[in-house]
């Protein structure tokens, strides 16, 4: 059996983030797990926020936290053929510094990316799932509203799709991270694209605020689609919804939810598509430079969890960071 000190970021209470030492025990790794200790693992600034700030009071501690990391194969199963010991691969691991994990459940990242290029994969994932199913075709605009890291992805594989992508965001320092990643046409509000209200093909809502849905629904074309990508973790506005049915009814509206698990996690036969394709064609594109995400990130030590989740709750995230990332490597 093995023992490891493991060190977890837990939320032990609504607004209360610590890093806690956990007795990790082993019994044997099956044939088919892996050991990893993490190298990086990256913040949601939308679901992780959600749940450190507690909008509904529903949560239950100690809550375990974290979905995106990086970590590097210890001790591998006697089965295991994807990847070596030392090799680096992704998982949607929560926050730890140890973590025991299926084969099938992990991706091998590319050599040439670094943990923290590689580390995003998995936020283009969460808007893929509603492009996938998507009917409009490239020779139609798109609205995409909010920029912060899911629609910061969203936009740019739409424009590697080929649409002419239209991002909406009312910070300023967001739109300049936007295009400085590429995005052709950022601007603060609708009122700044008038001629093209009404035009939209599709509207993919990033932030969750439901303003912003009322906007993209008069966004759009008779018969356009409207993916709700970004969670409504909180009530935002005292605007009832009657005039937003009539603009879903009366304009021939299709309305999606953009939960990225409405695909399968892995591909079957007749039904390619998959969370497990989303996130190699990100990496794919990360790795072709197609996909910028450098300069939009802080590493900070997990130790800082505390204060770090405490201004992702209070959305004052420092100059241009979109999101952090806790660098496990000195732990």
């Amino acid at each position: 059996m093995m023992q490891l000190f493991n060190k977890c970021v837990r939320f032990v209470a609504k607004q209360d983030a610590r890093l806690l030492e956990e007795m990790l025990e082993i019994q044997e790794l099956q044939a088919h797990e892996i050991l990893g200790t993490t190298v990086v693992s990256l913040i949601s600034t939308g679901s992780e926020r959600g749940g450190y700030m507690d909008y509904n009071d529903n949560m239950a501690y100690p809550q375990v936290t974290g979905y995106a990391a990086i970590l590097q194969a210890i001790e591998i199963g006697k089965d295991v053929t994807s990847i070596r010991k030392g090799a680096l691969f992704f998982a949607d691991s929560p926050h730890h510094l140890y973590a025991v994990l299926k084969e099938e459940n992990i991706l091998p990242i590319p050599e040439k990316l670094t943990p923290e290029q590689a580390v995003f994969c998995r936020f283009p994932a969460v808007s893929m799932s509603s492009l996938i199913p998507m009917k409009i075709r490239p020779t139609e605009p798109v609205l995409v509203t909010g920029l912060g890291l899911i629609g910061l992805m969203c936009g740019q594989i739409l424009q590697n799709f080929g649409y002419p992508v239209w991002c909406i965001d009312p910070v300023q320092k967001r739109r300049e991270t936007a295009k400085k990643c590429g995005l052709l046409h950022v601007v603060a509000n609708s009122k700044d694209i008038p001629q093209l209200i009404g035009s939209f093909g599709a509207a993919l809502e990033c932030s969750g605020d439901e303003l912003a849905t009322y906007d993209c629904a008069d966004s759009l074309r008779q018969g356009g689609e409207l993916f709700l990508v970004g969670v409504p973790w909180r009530k935002s506005t005292e605007v009832d919804g009657h005039s937003l049915l009539l603009k879903i009814f009366y304009g021939f509206l299709h309305v999606h939810s953009g939960w990225e698990w409405n695909l399968p996690r892995k591909s079957v036969e007749f039904l390619p598509d998959s969370n497990r394709n989303s996130l190699e064609k990100a990496l794919q594109w990360i790795s072709e430079g197609r996909i910028i995400t450098e300069g939009i990130y802080r590493k900070v030590s997990p130790e800082d969890c505390s204060s770090v989740y405490q201004e992702i709750g209070e959305d004052r995230l420092q100059d241009n960071d979109t999101c952090v990332i806790f660098d496990w490597r000195d732990m």
